[in-house]
């Protein structure tokens, strides 16, 4: 981008400097030839100008999305549920009528906001799923239940 600027910079120069020398030329061809030489300049100076235009809007365009993205993400924050589970649950505050919900970590860390889904309950535990990388994980804690072996037969 600054290149494609000092290419425009350095064509209105030389355009500004041949325009001045242009009242001093009093033969007609010599005349010519140098407008047409300035008219290349100018509309080299222009695509210079253009091109920086449209590379100055795509890189706008970049950062409103890179903005709304880490806007989004800000609406969350990483939450421990204990057993080595984590997810990203959407802050109270920010649910702006959305209601309140847990991410999948894994996708949020690839910059993806991936809701999960319930799956089913065991023991304490409800399970859920996350569609995009099918990770499944258990939220609560787990009872670990000693089997009574009293009742056993002994066939």
């Amino acid at each position: 981008m600054i290149s494609e600027a000092m290419a425009g910079a350095s064509a209105l120069k030389t355009a500004f400097d041949m325009a001045k020398a242009l009242k001093d030329i009093n033969n007609a061809a010599t005349r010519n030839a140098a407008v047409i030489e300035l008219q290349e300049k100018i509309l080299s100076a222009q695509q210079a100008q253009f091109e920086m235009s449209k590379r100055v809007d795509e890189l706008e365009k970049q950062l409103a999305v890179i903005k709304s993205k880490a806007d989004e993400r800000n609406r969350y924050q990483l939450k421990d549920y204990g057993a080595g589970t984590f997810a990203y649950e959407l802050k109270p505050a920010e649910s702006r009528g959305e209601p309140l919900h847990r991410a999948c970590a894994k996708c949020f860390n690839e910059g993806q906001i991936n809701i999960l889904q319930f799956s089913h309950r065991t023991e304490g535990q409800d399970w859920f799923d996350c569609r995009r990388c099918d990770n499944n994980q258990a939220f609560g804690v787990r009872v670990r239940r000693e089997r009574d072996y009293s009742h056993q037969s002994d066939f």
